[in-house]
């Protein structure tokens, strides 16, 4: 063999690609390549590459397209694990003329979930071209996951939870999606069913299915010391052919209890305990989820945009927020209404790495304001969207004596939770003046004695609120110096 031949053959195996930067490299089909950048040089590895395979050529030729629209690391870490789960099928004796959802079911216990969102972005790549290769199941799964809940023990949420546009909300995200839907209702975007709906889906997690299924009556309303409580009777999903009668029994969280009563007793409404709670289909349900977050504004610190949103993202956020809390299996399940646990473990495995806190890019104080507190600073009352009208003036009673906090900048008429309330509405409007340390120690006090992981939650955001509050005053009072 003359040395001319390894030459030859090197260059027949390799294919031009167009980078980023516009640039065109040789990359070889088989073998490895190196290409330097200014930060440093990367490695592509296509040695798992058979082009006998229809797995592999499609595999190859996603990736070689992305050299022209992403970054050299971010081709490289999806070079490596597309390579990795077909090489790992091989490995198990499978013929891997197509890529099944078997080759990842099992993908965050051997990699770990940081490294899973690099395979769905090839994928989904993959599924939108038609090129052949993937098995149908596998197509099932990336354009919906949800229909595979307590498939191969529950794996799929595992595989899910970190994809910030698909799996679990932040609590940035979820905090946005609150605001936006009330906001949106206040201001006429959204009707009252709408918002009725989507905060029954925050608030309990349930399966469009379920919504589906559930009757006006399934909304129990009865007197309590406190005035009306709420209990829902939510009914079982699985056993899809059919529409089944069991149901359990769970207590309506206040803020949702709220709102239903406001949609069943709006006025005039007569409807029969037997008429459907929202729509009669699932599909209806979601079709009006993706019409509401046409119309609400939201934002997502981690994507830099708007918060994709479709209703099993509520279910996966209140099973990873139980989990958090400190729910047992047992606990979490019910919950979920799930008739076993087996889902429930990879919840809890899935948590470790769920989202890391979001850093914001001009500065973690700044980060406060944009997040928590979204009202409106004022110096004096004659600043106030309402001056000078009754009610306008929100005062603290219980620890300090009656100062004035701030003014309301709506007519709503919810002072008995004032000022605690207020000041995650975004139409609050603070006094820079009023004493905010002395407000802060107090609610930092309770929450040192409350035992209860909900209301300490609530009295988190609150402390947040204020802190962000001062931040403001202080960097507003070096501003005018």
């Amino acid at each position: 063999m003359s040395a001319a031949e390894p030459k030859k053959r090197i260059k027949d195996d390799a294919k031009d690609v167009a980078l980023l930067d516009g640039r065109v490299e040789a990359i070889l089909q088989t073998g490895v390549t190196y290409i330097s950048s200014d930060q440093a040089t990367h490695r592509y590895d296509f040695g798992w590459n058979d082009p006998n395979l229809t797995c592999c050529r499609s595999a190859s030729a996603i990736l070689h397209g992305m050299f022209s629209t992403h970054s050299l690391s971010y081709v490289q870490a999806c070079t490596r694990y597309v390579g990795a789960a077909i090489a790992e099928g091989r490995r198990a004796g499978r013929p891997m003329e197509m890529l099944g959802l078997v080759d990842i079911a099992e993908w965050p216990a051997r990699h770990g979930l940081a490294t899973w969102p690099f395979l769905p972005a090839v994928l989904s790549r993959w599924t939108e071209s038609g090129l052949p290769g993937l098995e149908p199941e596998l197509i099932a799964f990336l354009t919906g996951p949800e229909a595979f809940e307590e498939r191969y023990e529950g794996q799929y949420f595992a595989l899910v939870a970190n994809d910030p546009e698909r799996g679990a909300l932040t609590e940035q995200e979820l905090r946005s999606v609150r605001d936006g839907v009330n906001r949106a209702f206040e201001e006429g975007g959204i009707d009252l069913s709408e918002w009725a709906l989507v905060w029954f889906l925050i608030a309990t997690g349930v399966r469009p299915v379920q919504i589906a299924r559930m009757r006006r009556g399934d909304v129990i309303v009865t007197s309590g010391p406190e005035g009306n409580e709420i209990t829902l009777a939510i009914p079982l999903a699985k056993g899809e052919q059919q529409v089944g009668t069991a149901r359990w029994k769970r207590k309506c969280p206040s803020v949702l209890a709220d709102v239903l009563l406001r949609y069943l007793w709006g006025p005039g409404d007569q409807s029969h305990p037997d008429a459907c709670l929202f729509f009669e289909r699932s599909d209806e349900i979601q079709n009006r989820i993706h019409s509401i977050f046409r119309r609400v504004k939201t934002w997502s610190d981690r994507l830099g945009g708007p918060v994709p949103i479709f209703p099993y993202r509520f279910r996966y956020t209140l099973g990873t927020r139980a989990i958090a809390l400190g729910a047992t299996d047992h606990e979490a399940a019910r919950l979920l209404t799930h008739r076993s646990t087996s889902c429930v473990h990879y919840y809890r495995a899935a948590l470790p790495t769920l989202q890391k806190p979001i850093a914001d890019a001009i500065g973690p104080e700044m980060g406060f304001i944009a997040s928590v507190f979204q009202g409106r600073p004022i110096d004096t009352l004659q600043e106030a969207t309402r001056k000078g009208q009754p009610g306008a003036v929100i005062r603290d009673f219980a620890h300090l004596v009656g100062q004035k906090l701030g003014a309301c900048g709506t007519m709503a008429k919810c002072h008995h939770d004032a000022p605690r309330a207020c000041l995650t509405c975004h139409k609050f409007e603070p006094l820079r003046g009023a004493p905010w340390e002395q407000f802060l120690q107090v609610l930092e006090e309770d929450l040192e004695s409350e035992t209860e992981d909900r209301i300490r939650l609530i009295t988190e955001e609150q402390i947040d609120a204020v802190r962000a509050i001062i931040i403001e005053r202080d960097a507003h009072a070096r501003a005018v110096q």
